[in-house]
């Protein structure tokens, strides 16, 4: 088993881009009858072996994120991206999930840990992620931001 690191990514939130023919609809929400909804993107959010030059163990691309509105004081956050895991090792998300942080005006309002599937060597697959969380008297329209936080991860040798 190695131990992996990895870097805080982020994106802003707007509304949905428009359909059109040169790109796929987004992703996420799922259903987009059930409220209000932000959407966001990030390129990709990699692991790195401990004690390497930031060689890639693993990671994941075409990160695609929304925070939706579905009753007052609830969101839904759901994230959808697809594994890589052409890289040096395979992902172990049991016991290292990833962790998200919902931000309003710079502070962070709510969050919630990922503990994805394994990243199988030589695949790549679509996951994703869907939960609701509180945000108390936060107004969704704040809302602005989404990081995914640097967190450590586990990789396991290719077999």
């Amino acid at each position: 088993m190695g131990v992996c690191y990895s870097y805080r990514q982020f994106c802003s939130l707007g509304p949905l881009p428009p359909r059109t023919p040169a790109r796929p609809d987004p992703q996420v929400p799922r259903d987009y009858k059930l409220g209000p909804c932000v959407h966001g993107k990030i390129g990709s959010f990699y692991f790195y072996e401990k004690g390497s030059d930031n060689d890639a163990a693993f990671g994941f691309f075409d990160v695609e994120l929304s925070v939706q509105s579905i009753s007052t004081g609830k969101i839904r956050v759901e994230l959808y991206c697809v594994a890589d895991g052409y890289q040096t090792s395979r992902g172990i998300g049991a016991l290292h999930p990833i962790r998200l942080s919902i931000v309003a005006g710079g502070k962070t309002v709510a969050s919630a840990e990922w503990p994805f599937a394994d990243v199988i060597c030589g695949h790549a697959d679509p996951m994703n992620f869907s939960t609701d969380i509180d945000i108390g008297d936060t107004t969704f329209s704040l809302i602005d931001q989404i990081d995914l936080v640097g967190v450590d991860g586990l990789s396991a040798p290719c077999r």
